[in-house]
This record gives structure tokens, sequence and C-alpha cells, in this order.
């Protein structure tokens, strides 16, 4: 039974918690908080009984008043329904779960980022990661809101943003030479949805022509799945002669097959697929879609670290191409 004069419920204090457990309302600081100083098993036990019987909330906008943090870092990506962001907003989640902070998701296109920076900003956030390209004029506005900011997953650039991005030309340039080398694909295709040309088509390009072939088989379509399927029918009635296809991104992949399917193409016999994500929705795909792996979880931990005043400034990570059959491997390959 709660001791006379302690509030119970919403408006329960930190005082009303340190009379109802017999300790001081510095103690109890320090349970919630985690430290500054250690408290006993046993006191703490008391103290977190006194928490659950009053339903007290620590009032955390006063605590970032006074530590100057709020432990909320914000991340915006353009498209939550894509797997591949879902994937690395989960990857960053456990991050920022592993610091201690909490994590803000937000979406947004190009266009509307600098407002959703500016509604974070509101939210006391320690930081910002950014998996939509950010406009020249954002880099202006961070630094006048001194809130860090940190691209993920997107191409280099030379502004002053620190960018950690997995290696978009590398492994492109990987999964055409497989097509190439292993396969013995003399036309291969590309699908994007980039304009003007990104990372990945200039890495396309410069592949098939250190091998001498030609790239000039290229489908431009939209950053979906129903883009790739759509792209499917221009593939086929434009470059009839291509046997084989590089994908930009797995949702495009999983759609161009499905087109694929319906026109009557058999993969990898009439032509064979790779793609870049590594998504779990490319294990299964019919056949199993062959992709480029991203290293999500060393990306997300560098990118919470980087916002939270670690210094990883730049960075490329490694990828790994993903053998599966759509590509033209064994099954045992998998």
């Amino acid at each position: 039974m709660a001791r006379s004069g302690v509030t119970k419920g919403r408006d329960a204090t930190r005082d009303d918690v340190a009379r109802l457990a017999g300790v001081s309302s510095a103690v109890v600081s320090y349970v919630v908080n985690d430290g500054p100083r250690p408290v006993a098993a046993a006191t703490k036990a008391r103290v977190l009984e006194a928490i659950d019987k009053l339903g007290y909330r620590p009032n955390n906008a006063a605590r970032s008043l006074i530590t100057g943090r709020s432990d909320l870092i914000g991340l915006v990506v353009p498209d939550v329904e894509n797997q591949y962001f879902a994937t690395l907003a989960k990857a960053v989640e456990r991050a920022a779960a592993k610091r201690g902070v909490r994590l803000v998701l937000g979406q947004a296109q190009p266009d509307y980022l600098p407002a959703m920076v500016e509604s974070l900003a509101g939210h006391q956030v320690d930081g910002i990661i950014t998996a939509t390209p950010p406009p020249p004029d954002l880099i202006a506005r961070t630094g006048r809101l001194t809130i860090p900011l940190v691209k993920l997953s997107l191409d280099m650039s030379m502004d002053a943003v620190p960018s950690l991005s997995p290696d978009f030309y590398g492994g492109t340039q990987g999964a055409v030479r497989h097509l190439a080398e292993v396969h013995g694909h003399r036309r291969i295709a590309l699908i994007t949805g980039g304009s003007p040309m990104d990372i990945r088509e200039r890495a396309w390009v410069d592949a098939l022509h250190g091998m001498g072939l030609t790239p000039d088989c290229r489908v431009h379509a939209e950053w979906s799945t129903p883009g790739g399927r759509a792209a499917a029918t221009q593939l086929l009635t434009r470059y009839p002669d291509a046997t084989a296809v590089f994908v930009a991104a797995d949702q495009q992949a999983v759609g161009l097959i499905s087109g694929l399917y319906a026109a009557g193409r058999r993969i990898p016999d009439d032509i064979a697929v790779a793609s870049f994500d590594g998504s779990l929705t490319a294990r299964f795909t019919v056949p199993p879609l062959t992709t480029v792996g991203v290293p999500f979880d060393a990306m997300a931990h560098d990118a919470v670290a980087q916002v939270l005043g670690a210094t990883v400034e730049r960075k490329v990570y490694p990828t790994t191409l993903i053998i599966r059959q759509s590509c033209g491997c064994p099954p045992e390959s998998v």
C-alpha cells in the first residue's frame, strides 16, 4: 500500500517514488537513468517496484533540458514499403537500441526532406540519418540547426555530409561479370530507375566495356515492383536478343520476373537475372534471385555512432554476391 502523501497515476513524481521506496530522489534518478552512480540490486528492485505501483513516467523533456540530449535519433527513408528501406530501418533501430536511444522514422522524397528535417529538429532529436537524397540547401539548413546529419546508402558526393554507403559500383560490376564470365552472356541488359545515370548504371557500362561488350540495352523504370513488371515488356520488345539482365534493385527484379513469366519466358533458360539489394524477398522468387547483398547491420551501426558523436565520416562497405538460381547457377550453389 502506498504511503500517505504519495500520488498515484499520471501525476506521480520522482519524489513520490523516492518516498514509497524509502530512498532519496537522487537514487531514483540513478535507477531511471542507469547512472551516473551505481545502485545496489536490492535498492534498485525497491525503486522499480515503486515505479510500477505508482505508474511513474520520467519527464523526458525535462531531462533533455538538463542533459542536452533527447535520446532520439531520426531516420528518413524515401519509401517505407520498399523492403530494402524497411530492412535498413530495422537495422538502424537495432543499432540505436544497443546505444540506448530510440528511433523516429519518417518518409520523405527529396523535395519534402527539408520539411521533415525541420519537424525532427522540433522533436529535439540528437541527429538525423537520411536514406533520402538531400537537396543542396539542406546542408546549410542542418548546419544552422546544429543537428548532425548522416547520409546512409546513397551515392557518394563531394558535399560535407558524412556518407556511409554499400559498394554500389563494385557490387554491380561483380554481378555483371558473373553473368558474362561464368555463364557466357554477351548481351546483358540493364533495368534501373536512376535518372540521370546513377552509380549502378555507370558500373554496368564500365563492366561491359571492360569485357569488350556493348552497353546498349537499358530500360529505365520506376523504383517499384510494378515498375519492374512493366519493364519486362519494354525489355522483350526493344531488346529481344538480350540473354541476361542486371536489375538495379530487388523490388524491380521481383516485378521483372513476374512480367517475364507472364510473357512465357523461362528464367534462366531464356534470360538470366541478377539484381542488387540482398533483400529477404529475393530468396522466395521463382527461381530464387541472385542478388548483391548489402551489409545493413554494419552500415547502421556506424550511422548511429556517427550521429551520436563518433567519427566515421565516409565509408564504402564491401558487398557480397549471393548466388542463386536466377543467374543459371545450380540449386546446390544456393
